[in-house]
């Protein structure tokens, strides 16, 4: 199966492995799909450190992220959806926690070139970011963000043996699609909020309806399935099990736009970066005229639907 990136275009990607090898599985404990076998972690670390950049400079891989580091009029717009629309409602869900008195402290996993970061910190927030690629994370850096080029368990190690004071918010943004261990992973970022803390993940909305109602469509193989760097396929329902299973509280549950309704209408932007690019824009004009509330109130609605093309919840750290 070759990888896509977030709107579906078809890319081959530079790996030794066959990933015909590769099956999607229900893991047995947690219950998200998964790649099975999974991938070593060596495999993993050539990837990125050997193949993501390339991928990102090629339109191969996360376009968003790929314009940031692009950089030009592209970037300008991108950053400005972002910060009206994601942006806007991780700070929502954390500044309901300083609200009640938590730590305006923020640590941003996986936090690519800084750019929630930037968010944060211009509303007042003290804000970390780790980012395990190194030249992703210079970008960051290069910008006056703090920028921690090193992956979480390393961070959170680091926090521990310096007895780091704790946060208010923890942040992944499309980081456990990308682990082998994610239930691990999610507990060990847990460990540094502080009591009621927020945890706030997003991760890809795949194998939903819309998605297989487009297969059955259209055909051809499920452009949803990245191999090697998305090894878990999340849900709603499975994402808010795997949070509520290392003991918070969900508060909140949302969705994003469900860029598959392009594929339902006829805009094919599978293998035509023209088109994919053109159906970006769309979603991302459609987002920015919609006030939050009205916008927010749709995203919470796409998710009891079990649609939208990200699943987001937000989630309590228990006093």
């Amino acid at each position: 199966m070759p990888p896509i990136d977030d709107v579906g275009l078809m890319r081959a990607t530079p790996m030794t492995a066959d990933v015909a090898e590769y099956e999607i599985v229900v893991d047995p404990v947690w219950g998200y799909r998964r790649l099975e076998p999974l991938p070593s972690s060596p495999e993993l670390d050539e990837f990125y450190e050997s193949h993501y950049r390339d991928l990102l400079d090629d339109g191969g891989r996360a376009p968003d992220l790929a314009r940031l580091v692009a950089g030009g009029p592209d970037a300008a717009i991108e950053r400005e959806w972002q910060a009206a629309t994601i942006h806007a409602d991780v700070l929502a869900a954390l500044e309901a926690g300083a609200g009640e008195g938590l730590p305006r402290r923020a640590l941003d996993v996986g936090c690519g070139t800084g750019e929630l970061l930037r968010t944060l910190v211009t509303a007042g927030w003290d804000a970390t970011g780790t980012e395990p690629a190194a030249a992703i994370a210079a970008v960051g850096r290069a910008a006056g963000l703090q920028v921690e080029a090193a992956t979480a368990a390393d961070y959170v190690a680091r926090w521990r043996a310096a007895g780091g004071p704790p946060f208010g918010g923890v942040v992944l943004l499309n980081v456990l699609e990308h682990v082998p261990d994610p239930a691990t992973l999610l507990g060990d970022v847990v460990t540094t909020l502080a009591p009621g803390g927020r945890l706030v993940v997003r991760v890809p909305n795949d194998f939903s309806p819309l998605q297989e109602a487009a297969h059955r469509v259209l055909g051809g193989r499920p452009w949803w399935v990245a191999v090697p760097d998305h090894v878990n396929y999340f849900d709603h329902a499975s994402i808010g099990a795997l949070v509520e299973r290392i003991g918070l509280e969900i508060v909140d549950r949302s969705a994003d736009f469900p860029m598959e309704l392009f594929l339902l209408m006829g805009d094919d932007y599978r293998d035509d970066p023209a088109v994919g690019h053109a159906v970006h824009d769309r979603r991302r004009r459609a987002d920015l005229a919609l006030d939050p509330a009205t916008r927010r109130s749709l995203g919470r609605a796409w998710a009891a639907a079990g649609i939208g093309r990200n699943a987001l919840v937000v989630a309590r750290k228990p006093a």
